[in-house]
């Protein structure tokens, strides 16, 4: 088997200390060690430039150099060569202050033999390679190989300090994989793992060697891009990164898309330091991952952001004193049976009239409210609420409908729910078969086992449960053979889907028909035209609502509507 030599500079003056170390060199009888000399600093420099140098032997006193300042030199130019001091002094404070400035080991040429000195050269390499290791396991992501977070900073912190000095621009970017942890669920950590290795790998290719990507979180990737000349520098880098995670990701016989948020901050222009320059990074990237309607997104951080942000904790403050002053309100609308036309269920909808803005939808008020505790209280108003006008209708209209209410996560993962929505069945006299609670995919991916044992004691209960929004996130039917669920409601877009493409068609289709094998019902939201409908009818869809049939009503006028009868028509044209 061929050994790669070892290369030993011998870096020393005296034609007779060099004849003495290639002689105790050749006494220990390894021929992997090939010696090069060099008699003055300045050629030991050139020659570490020149050869692939696997240790140092140095001579503190040189025509060139003297003293420590010799080892500072020479460890400077060679940051991660082994060097072992050879002294003509046996002087202990020499021997420590060399090793404090770099030097592995520190022998005293009287006293070395072949056998020290070989076996002081081969502890230093060995030494020097554990140090190599460990740094690298310091500072590099043991899954990606990636920078960790630690050597992200200080490559930022560097970074930054060289644009300063050059008077140029640098990009931060803050990438996220959407809806990776449903992957990790469904599929395990050991395909998890491997997609973000594909990940990795792909930010690499896409980087230049100057840059650095890092892995700082679970799902998350940061990259500094340096030298960029402007916005649109930026723009084009990060477009390419967005362009290779479209490609398909090829793991263990799966084929995973992958899509991503990109939050990017400039330097200086955004901020002068490193905090607040990540901190901006962060918010671009969780307003691209608000772009719900976009697959892949990036922005670029703003100052409106923060005023964006400064608006939400106003609408939180005014939320908290919605309930007390009763300004929340309910509209309901009809689900249909697709064939028949019969009102199966009615839809409790929130709304909030607000004091200066009027009639507010949930989207204008919905993440607020839900990422504030304030959507417990709330929820389970809007659940009393809705229970309350169900056993109404079954009294003034006659024949019972299902009442469907929309869930939060939060709700949803609440420690004594279930006695809670028993408790207001109980005070309201609705049976619990004619109680939906629509659940959001999202609510399963955050706490799979929570999840699960929260739905089976609802389940227990008697009341019916969807899955709300399929796919809208990385729908998964993995779901379905594990919650007890009643039935899927097609996300919006899916429903708009299946009326255009061929695609999406196929997978309207694959989802009504995987809810008929597990006993569910197939229920499509956002239904607006007579083709969505048909389209609906054609893939045996059971029921549906939208504005083609009904907008959402009040409570007077949707009692009305029951008690003209349970039959409803699509509207005309």
């Amino acid at each position: 088997m061929n050994v790669e030599p070892i290369n030993i500079l011998l870096v020393e003056d005296n034609p007779g200390d060099i004849r003495l170390v290639t002689e105790l060199l050749a006494e220990g009888g390894d021929r992997q060690f090939n010696l090069l000399a060099a008699d003055r600093l300045e050629s030991a420099l050139l020659m570490l430039e020149r050869h692939d140098i696997t240790a140092i032997l140095l001579d503190l006193l040189l025509p060139d150099g003297t003293g420590l300042e010799t080892l500072y030199t020479i460890h400077a130019a060679a940051l991660n060569v082994p060097i072992v001091v050879l002294s003509n002094l046996a002087d202990e404070r020499l021997a420590v202050q060399s090793v404090q400035y770099g030097a592995q080991d520190f022998l005293v040429k009287d006293h070395v033999n072949s056998h020290l000195l070989m076996r002081s050269l081969r502890y230093a390499i060995e030494r020097k390679r554990m140090e190599e290791r460990l740094n690298h396991l310091a500072h590099h992501d043991s899954l990606t190989g990636l920078s960790n977070r630690k050597h992200f900073y200080d490559r930022l912190k560097n970074a930054m300090a060289l644009a300063r000095r050059q008077e140029s621009q640098l990009a931060l970017l803050l990438l996220d994989l959407n809806d990776f942890k449903p992957i990790n669920d469904t599929l395990g950590h050991h395909v998890g793992d491997l997609l973000l290795q594909g990940v990795a790998q792909r930010l690499r290719e896409c980087i230049r060697e100057t840059d650095c990507v890092a892995r700082i979180g679970g799902d998350e990737f940061t990259m500094i891009l340096t030298g960029m000349r402007s916005e649109e520098d930026a723009v084009t880098a990060t477009c390419k990164i967005m362009e290779a995670m479209q490609r398909p990701f090829l793991v263990n016989d799966f084929s995973l898309d992958v899509s991503v948020s990109i939050g990017i901050s400039l330097y200086p222009s955004d901020a002068d330091n490193l905090e607040t320059l990540v901190r901006h990074a962060d918010t671009a990237m969780y307003q691209a991952k608000a772009e719900s309607n976009v697959r892949n997104a990036y922005r670029f951080y703003s100052s409106s952001m923060h005023f964006k942000a400064s608006e939400e904790r106003e609408l939180q403050h005014e939320l908290s004193n919605a309930l007390a002053r009763s300004e929340f309100t309910i509209d309901y609308q009809p689900q249909v049976d697709v064939r028949t036309g019969r009102i199966n269920g009615m839809e409790s909808l929130l709304r909030w009239r607000h004091p200066q803005r009027g009639l507010l939808l949930p989207g204008q008020f919905i993440n607020a409210l839900e990422s504030s505790p304030l959507i417990l209280e709330v929820g389970e108003w809007v659940l009393r609420t809705a229970c309350t006008q169900s056993r109404v209708w079954q009294e003034t209209a006659g024949a019972p409908v299902m009442m469907s209410v929309n869930l939060a996560s939060r709700q949803l993962m609440q420690e004594n729910f279930a006695d809670m929505v028993a408790a207001i069945l109980q005070e309201t006299g609705l049976a619990p078969q004619w109680l939906e609670l629509d659940i959001p995919e999202h609510a399963l991916w955050e706490d799979e086992e929570r999840a699960f044992e929260q739905v089976s004691k609802l389940n227990l209960l008697g009341v019916k449960l969807a899955l709300d929004n399929f796919g809208n996130g990385r729908a998964s039917f993995y779901y379905l053979r594990k919650f007890p669920f009643h039935a899927i409601k097609l996300d919006r877009r899916l429903t708009q889907d299946a009326s255009t493409t061929a695609e999406g068609a196929d997978l309207a289709r694959a989802v009504i028909q995987i809810a008929h094998v597990f006993r569910m019902k197939g229920q499509a939201g956002g239904v607006e035209t007579a083709e969505q409908l048909d389209v609906l009818r054609d893939l045996a869809c059971d029921d549906a609502q939208g504005y083609l049939y009904c907008h959402p009503l009040p409570s007077e006028a949707a009692t009305e509507l029951l008690q003209r009868g349970q039959c409803l028509e699509p509207a005309a044209g």
